[in-house]
């Protein structure tokens, strides 16, 4: 059971989604020191965490080439009853076709990086 103190209440929840441990962590340190409060979390728990506490934003992590892990953006925002729910896609490659997906999604921004963090 995760308890929140007074102070984190208004900060905003970002649920961050990666499977790679060290790369999650990298973002939730620079996240938290910019104001955030950020949970991490798996592909598989994903769903379970954002019904737990709906987050404000979504940070996905996209590998290379596995566009079809975007259907969770699609998963969780049924599950927390929030269409509109932003997400921004932590993306390994910039193809043509995670911009399509991500943009038929409602992704609010995508963010390329160049390299994994370990």
């Amino acid at each position: 059971m995760v308890v929140l103190q007074a102070e984190e209440l208004d900060l905003v929840d970002v649920l961050f989604i990666a499977d790679d441990s060290d790369l999650a962590e990298m973002y939730r340190l620079k996240l938290e020191l910019d104001g955030y409060w950020v949970r991490t979390i798996g592909l598989d728990s994903a769903v379970a965490a954002a019904r737990a506490r709906r987050p404000d934003i979504i940070f996905l992590d996209l590998p290379a080439g596995e566009t079809e892990r975007l259907e969770i953006l699609k998963v969780i925002r049924r599950a927390v009853r929030r269409p509109d729910l932003p997400a921004i896609l932590l993306a390994g490659s910039s193809g043509a076709e995670l911009v399509r997906a991500g943009t038929v999604l409602g992704a609010a921004d995508f963010v390329v990086r160049v390299a994994s963090a370990r």
